[in-house]
């Protein structure tokens, strides 16, 4: 379980998340964390919330935000809304940079990165920061539907088929999603 204070990193992906508000503490309204960004990080994939708007305010630095097709560069102060379903993608646009992130409602988008950073930590995910087994790939986007999803609908439903294959077979050979052991140390080495 994340506690507020918690911080996870993503050494693949040079994020570095601090939570501010948890499921927990928010009765599921909400998750809020304080994201740092090292120069040219970005997020592993264009993706979509299916059910949860994503609120993005720059503290410091800047950030490249490509919502649909429009591209926006947010500075100090400035806001991205991001509504549930809406194909979106994100990285640091210069220096290091911070923003607080905002995800309504909080569904179990806290497990969600902290596997994905639990797996960097371990050696086992890519460049981009994402598993590099695509069975593992597949059972935690399974398990994850509700909370991330890839940019577009096409891409959806191109992929469901081959995505419920290797989600059958990654479970069959024992792959679980499951909650990370003893998170949120690994964060803290």
């Amino acid at each position: 379980m994340v506690a507020i204070g918690d911080e996870m990193v993503n050494s693949r992906s040079g994020e570095r998340f601090v939570w501010r508000a948890t499921r927990e503490s928010t009765g599921g309204e909400y998750c809020e964390f304080d994201l740092y960004l090292a120069p040219g990080a970005r997020v592993a994939a264009a993706h979509r919330h299916p059910n949860q708007e994503e609120r993005v305010t720059t503290v410091s630095g800047s950030l490249a935000l490509v919502k649909g097709n429009a591209r926006t560069v947010l500075g100090p102060g400035d806001e991205g809304v991001i509504p549930p379903g809406t194909a979106h993608r994100w990285g640091n646009a210069g220096e290091l940079s911070h923003a607080i992130v905002r995800l309504s409602p909080a569904l179990h988008i806290e497990e969600f990165f902290a596997m994905f950073c639990l797996l960097a930590a371990e050696g086992k995910a890519n460049a981009a920061g994402l598993p590099r087994n695509p069975l593992r790939m597949a059972v935690l986007l399974d398990a994850y539907r509700e909370e991330f999803d890839f940019a577009t609908e096409a891409q959806h439903r191109m992929l469901s088929a081959p995505l419920a294959a290797l989600t059958a077979i990654g479970r069959t050979l024992g792959l679980r999603s499951g909650h990370p052991p003893a998170w949120p140390r690994l964060g803290r080495d």
